[in-house]
């Protein structure tokens, strides 16, 4: 897996390829994932639903989203990973003359070619369809909690404390939770601790240091919950990071 991040925007390319994969369930709470896939086929299971994907096809994954994605080794997945702060600040029309020049620019690093340049610039409207028309409805206590977990995932909030927050059982908040986010609350804070991992290792602090301070039992422990939600290890995903020059 390769990683392409810009420095100005919350954007970011990824590259799958020569892995034999199914990635647990996930959603991403802060980005639109826009996928082609360029070589093989991907099987693609979004809120229940099983898609196969072939090259050429395009899918579209909004935050939230409950999704999980098996790539055998054969085949080549490319993701622009989208933070839903860009969309809300920007309209369409500026976004695309935003992305018009990004894509320029990754495809002048070869990262991938002209073709996908113009199936990720034409998924960009996809992108703002489901923003205006697909915006997942959830429980404002519910969405009030998961906002908690993702800022500070590192916390350890027990159970009982977050369900006395909405001032319901421990019970039916697990089962409200899960209805709501797609997974239970401590698999929730285990896939946002990793996420913030991520950006500290952008930041290039050790990764036993990352692992402590994400409260995570030891580095082992963190390793294994690394690989299961991101598909590489710690070392791995630095070394496989790269900024990409923007154009002007």
């Amino acid at each position: 897996m390769r990683y392409y991040q810009y420095d100005k925007y919350p954007i970011e390319f990824v590259v799958s390829e020569n892995i034999d994969k199914r990635f647990a369930s996930h959603n991403h709470v802060g980005h639109y994932i826009i996928s082609v896939v360029m070589q093989g086929a991907v099987v693609v299971y979004l809120e229940s639903k099983k898609v196969t994907c072939h090259k050429g096809d395009i899918f579209v994954i909004p935050p939230y989203a409950v999704h999980s994605v098996c790539q055998e080794r054969d085949a080549r997945l490319l993701s622009m990973c989208i933070g839903t702060a860009f969309i809300e600040e920007n309209d369409i029309e500026t976004a695309e003359g935003i992305f018009r020049q990004l894509l320029k620019d990754a495809v002048e690093e070869g990262i991938f070619g002209k073709e996908r340049k113009e199936d990720l610039l034409a998924s960009v409207g996809m992108v703002y369809r489901l923003q205006n028309n697909g915006r997942k409805e959830m429980d404002a206590g519910i969405k009030s909690l998961a906002d908690k977990i993702t800022s500070q995932p590192e916390l350890e909030l027990s159970v009982d404390t977050l369900a006395a927050d909405i001032f319901v059982s421990k019970y039916y908040f697990i089962r409200k939770f899960k209805s709501s986010i797609g997974m239970t609350p401590h698999q929730f804070c285990i896939q946002n601790r990793i996420r913030k991992s991520q950006r500290m290792l952008n930041k290039e602090k050790t990764v036993g240091g990352i692992a402590s301070e994400m409260g995570f039992y030891d580095q082992s422990h963190f390793d294994k919950a690394f690989q299961r939600i991101v598909g590489i290890s710690p070392s791995e995903y630095v070394r496989s990071k790269k900024r990409i020059e923007q154009g002007t």
